[in-house]
């Protein structure tokens, strides 16, 4: 019996697949009680029924019965530690009843399976002749102790498996975005791929939206079509998950306020895409009312997967902006050469034409005209295209000229500054005064930069705020701070000349002069109020 015992702990401990752990535990637990039937109830955290694998019993029966117990009437009394033995299971004072169809048991067996100071689930042994005896009890205990060993290094090898798939997807969707910025389906597969590996009924991504709101934007699983689109509620946990930029798990979908299609969903795992110490965007998901919770372990993988997929983002998000900056830069040069180059030759051509009309014999006047012709209409043409690529430049929101400074400054400060900036607040009128603009766009790009050279800080914030027709932008940061004294040059100099030439006022001073590092705090403050 001992080295048959031996071989079947040496057995259970071969496998690395948990079905096949249980299922070989099983039928060592037959084997060597002589039981006829022999089940293993699974249990979640709450200490209710996940999963039933059972021994000795027809699959019919187990189908007409169609769930696992309870921790009810006989079984409700097996302890913690140690064994339950019943020679007659319809005889012990707790006995409820059976389910219908179920076959008799008679003598009964039931003990805990612990893995790391946990019940994993119970062993049910059942209808062994002449009843259980001492003997069984330490073999079964010996048994239990081998399968707890390997269930836990299934658990161990199926977390790193889940590691793997998770890695694997976050590079894969993170080449994906780099090679195009713009790809949504990257995107989506960000939703598809959290679904499947964390086993989620449905998942959503938020992503912010206009107007300060969070705003679904990419949706799988059950009820999609429903969240797809939808808007954070203010007051909701999700709202709050994003603001504390920490992730949360709840048996259900957590706090008071909760979207109408999420009250049908059970288990929720909220995890806030995080980069650069600011949160890009949510990942949520959930399963189906009584499948098993998220654990700190679902969380801590999801969280990585989340933070690589903002990673991935905000790379994708300087990639694009640099895309669209050097088109600009392309279409200005391309509007420069036209006009000082292109339309200055035109211009030149036409007037050598022109004075060469009426030196030229008559016969050939008809195509000289024709020819001058030509070319006025080429200088028109030129102009018009001039004029269409500076319109373009032009018209391009502030906000949006504003937002890609601030993006493009990533790279060189190496962290994301904080933006204290209300963009639904910018009036129509500023959008529009385009030479404002410009030096808007100039302040804040020479301000980062001398953050970026000089500051040594770790963290920035841009705020522009408008007031009794004053606009201010300022540019705070943690770094070592100017000198005491110092001379304007350079960009400084800029800075102060434009605001000067705005009825304004430049200053660059310690942000708190009290403290180590004091900081930098940059204002640049200029007259400005809505046209009548």
């Amino acid at each position: 019996m001992t080295d048959s015992l031996s071989s079947a702990i040496i057995a259970l401990n071969a496998e690395l697949e948990l079905p096949a752990i249980l299922a070989r535990f099983l039928e060592v637990s037959l084997e060597h009680t002589g039981a006829k039937y022999a089940a293993i109830n699974v249990l979640n955290d709450h200490g209710e029924s996940v999963d039933f694998y059972y021994h000795g019993m027809d699959r019919s029966i187990w189908e007409r019965i169609g769930r696992g117990p309870g921790a009810v009437g006989v079984l409700g009394r097996i302890p913690p530690l140690g064994t339950l033995v019943v020679d007659e299971v319809t005889a012990h004072p707790a006995f409820e009843g059976l389910p219908s169809g179920h076959p008799p048991l008679g003598s009964f067996l039931g003990t805990a399976l612990r893995v790391r100071d946990h019940v994993f689930g119970y062993l049910y042994l059942a209808s062994k002749e002449g009843g259980f005896t001492s003997d069984d009890e330490p073999i079964v205990q010996a048994l239990a102790a081998a399968a707890s060993v390997a269930i836990d290094n299934s658990q161990l090898y199926a977390s790193a498996l889940e590691r793997e798939r998770w890695l694997t997807a976050s590079q894969e969707i993170t080449t994906a975005l780099l090679a195009d910025p713009g790809d949504e389906t990257a995107l989506a597969r960000i939703v598809e791929t959290a679904q499947e590996l964390a086993r989620a009924s449905a998942a959503t991504l938020v992503l912010p939206g206009v107007d300060d709101q969070w705003v679904m934007e990419f949706t799988a699983g059950h009820r999609a079509g429903d969240l797809l689109g939808l808007a954070l509620p203010e007051g909701g946990q999700a709202l709050k998950t994003i603001r504390a930029g920490e992730g949360t798990i709840a048996q259900g979908p957590p706090g008071e306020v909760i979207l109408e299609p999420v009250r049908d969903f059970g288990p929720a795992l909220y995890a806030p895409l995080r980069t650069e110490g600011r949160t890009v965007g949510l990942l949520m998901l959930w399963r189906d009312k009584g499948q098993t919770s998220f654990d700190q372990s679902d969380l801590a993988t999801a969280q990585r997967f989340a933070n690589q997929a903002a990673l991935a983002l905000s790379l994708a998000e300087l990639r694009h902006v640099k895309d669209v900056t050097a088109l600009l830069e392309d279409r200005q040069r391309i509007a420069d050469d036209l006009h000082d180059l292109v339309s200055q030759e035109l211009f030149a051509a036409s007037i050598q034409l022109e004075s060469l009309g009426e030196r030229v014999p008559a016969e050939f006047r008809a195509g000289l005209a024709a020819c001058l012709g030509h070319v006025k209409r080429a200088q028109h043409e030129v102009r018009g295209v001039v004029s269409t690529l500076d319109n373009e430049r032009a018209s391009e929101p502030l906000s949006a000229r504003l937002h890609r400074e601030i993006v493009l400054a990533q790279e060189s400060l190496g962290f994301v500054p904080a933006v204290k900036v209300d963009w639904s607040s910018i009036p129509v009128e500023l959008e529009a005064d385009a030479a404002l603009g410009d030096d808007l766009v100039a302040v804040l790009r020479e301000s980062l930069s001398n953050v970026a050279q000089h500051a040594h800080a770790s963290r920035a914030a841009v705020a522009l705020t408008i007031e009794d027709q004053r606009l201010t932008l300022s540019v705070k940061d943690d770094g070592i701070g100017p000198p005491d004294e110092f001379d304007r040059h350079s960009g400084t100099s800029n800075l102060a000349n434009r605001a000067l030439r705005r009825a304004g006022s430049f200053s660059l001073e310690k942000a708190n002069p009290d403290a180590e590092p004091p900081g930098s705090l940059m204002r640049w403050t200029v007259k400005w109020s809505v046209r009548a």
